[in-house]
């Protein structure tokens, strides 16, 4: 493989003209027609935004004869008890907001985990907030744990702080649009990475986003007491610091990280386009991984950042003059093509950190018959361990793993990284999603002699297809999914016990259309009691009611 890096002078800090990103994965006029059919399905209930603006928000509707969409659901509740997850602590990235809760997937580890109690199901309370036809990619969450998210309908964009309870809209700032020029590439609207669908919240309580343009910009989150709008701090042009593809395609930089000291913004574009970017000065060094792409975000930890490609897993450093250098990488099998319901070929799922940098990285391969959770050393790169899991010929995951690595009761290392992964394999034509089941957890465990050895612990049924979470407080994990019966498709918050694979209970949030979160993100709110799932028409959120 031939790889290429050179420096690059500071980019200006002027406003750039608006292009638009290349998309997710590769699609021909079968996406375009799936997605021109998604809105003509729309347009009837009179939802649709439009490319022209956002509207008013509210409620997300149900049809009138679905029931009521606070009505629980009829599923028996075995025997649980609420029970806390000795881990080791995930280290608190010191350029990235305190806590968790700041990124898509809640800190600099990707670990997807909680440290408070999810919602237990009890009074259960759901609300909902619609703009028309969009959603949100990223929730995360201020000082005062209010939302920040990216909203889109598509073309608009904009980034917006909510109330966490009421789902009001507190402010609201526009991020460019993405031109039409997508249309001729064939892609569906929600298979779209950029525009801060991906962003982060950093220590000074900013958004720094990627955008349509190409550009990472920091703007300020209002407190609501100093400060009432959102206002742009900086501005940092990577128009010529992309990866040159012949038209209509178009690189993207869909994920912006800092560096653990500080120093520079590490960046990645689907077209396979790692860089960095001087935080104080601007200056941009680059490296491109020749014929490789990248689907997924990345992790940054104290030894370095760990970004997966279509090919292969890579640690890379920064040098002394602040660019990107490989230390180590790692290849894995991409199977033979890529699977029914994904995105790309390679592994589906981000980049996963656990326990400290002498501990693992995990992430999947894309084999067959059964795809492989890997389990490899963060040191050099070395596959420690591995399992198999789903169904043969029927195996593959598209979302991000969850993974932490236990410690007893004193705090101290058992020597176990624990995994959750979803099965997403599965024939998806929008709006109707058919995975096959389900979640599954493989421990790995550490030998005396320093090696590892992985055990698939359980295999749950349920479904899914986005972004699950983990609450390390309570001991459940959260997935968001159908009902499979029914004239109108009711959807439920499923909460599985995490030591047993039990499903423990489901909570119905609604009905038809609107309540599909179609490949979405589930959130936990970092206070406790409080779990959101974005949707194709906006967001919902279920919490524990008065006992």
């Amino acid at each position: 493989m031939n790889q290429l890096a050179h420096d690059v002078a500071p980019s200006k800090s002027t406003r750039p003209s608006r292009t638009s990103p290349r998309k997710r994965g590769r699609r021909g006029c079968a996406g375009l027609i799936l997605g021109i059919g998604a809105l003509l399905l729309l347009l009837p209930g009179g939802l649709v935004t439009g490319w022209s603006g956002i509207r008013r928000s509210g409620p997300i509707p149900e049809p009138w004869f679905a029931g009521s969409n606070s009505e629980a659901a009829s599923f028996p509740r075995p025997a649980w008890t609420p029970a806390p997850i000795f881990h080791l602590p995930i280290p608190e990235h010191p350029f990235m907001a305190a806590g968790v809760g700041n990124n898509m997937h809640d800190d600099a580890y990707m670990s997807d985990t909680y440290p408070a109690s999810g919602p237990l199901g009890l009074n259960p309370q759901v609300s909902s907030r619609t703009q028309g036809f969009g959603g949100y990619g990223t929730l995360a969450f201020d000082r005062e744990g209010r939302i920040v998210a990216v909203y889109s309908n598509g073309g608009k964009f904009q980034l917006e702080l909510l109330d966490a309870l009421t789902l009001q809209e507190l402010a609201a700032y526009d991020l460019p649009s993405r031109s039409s020029r997508w249309i001729l590439q064939g892609i569906p609207p929600w298979e779209y990475l950029g525009a801060g669908m991906y962003f982060y919240l950093d220590e000074q309580g900013r958004a720094v986003v990627p955008t349509t343009d190409n550009t990472i910009r920091v703007v300020q989150v209002p407190d609501m007491h100093t400060h009432v709008t959102f206002e742009l701090v900086r501005e940092y042009d990577l128009r010529s610091h992309v990866a040159p593809l012949p038209w209509p395609a178009e690189d993207s930089v869909a994920w912006v990280l800092p560096d653990w000291d500080g120093t520079v913004y590490w960046y990645a574009t689907t077209a396979g386009m790692v860089g960095t970017v001087d935080v104080e000065t601007g200056s941009v060094h680059i490296l491109r991984l020749e014929n490789e792409i990248i689907e997924n975000s990345f992790a940054v930890g104290e030894d370095g950042v760990f970004i997966v490609s279509d090919y292969a897993l890579y640690r890379f450093q920064h040098d002394a003059a602040g660019g990107p250098a490989i230390t180590w990488r790692t290849a894995y099998d991409r199977g033979p093509g890529k699977k029914p319901g994904h995105i790309t070929r390679g592994s589906g799922t981000s980049v996963t950190l656990v326990g400290t940098p002498e501990g693992l990285v995990v992430i999947t391969d894309n084999a067959e018959p059964r795809i492989h959770v890997l389990f490899v050393r963060r040191s050099d790169g070395a596959v420690m361990c591995s399992a198999p899991v789903f169904t043969p010929g029927q195996s593959g995951t598209d979302v991000s793993a969850v993974g932490f690595e236990m410690a007893d009761d004193a705090g101290k290392s058992t020597g176990v990284t624990s995994v959750l992964v979803e099965n997403n394999w599965g024939h998806h034509t929008f709006p109707r999603s058919r995975p096959e089941p389900g979640l599954t957890r493989v421990d790995a465990v550490r030998q005396p002699d320093g090696s590892y050895q992985c055990r698939e612990i359980w295999a749950s049924d349920e479904k899914g297809i986005g972004v699950f979470k983990l609450s390390l407080g309570n001991g459940l994990a959260y997935m968001y999914w159908r009902g499979e019966k029914g004239l109108i498709t009711p959807w439920y918050l499923t909460a599985i016990d995490w030591r047993t694979g039990q499903t423990v209970y489901k909570q119905r949030t609604g009905a038809g259309l609107g309540y599909n979160n179609w490949a979405g993100a589930l959130f936990l709110h970092p206070d406790g009691g409080l779990a959101y799932s974005t949707t194709i028409f906006g967001l919902v959120a279920v919490r524990d009611g008065a006992r």
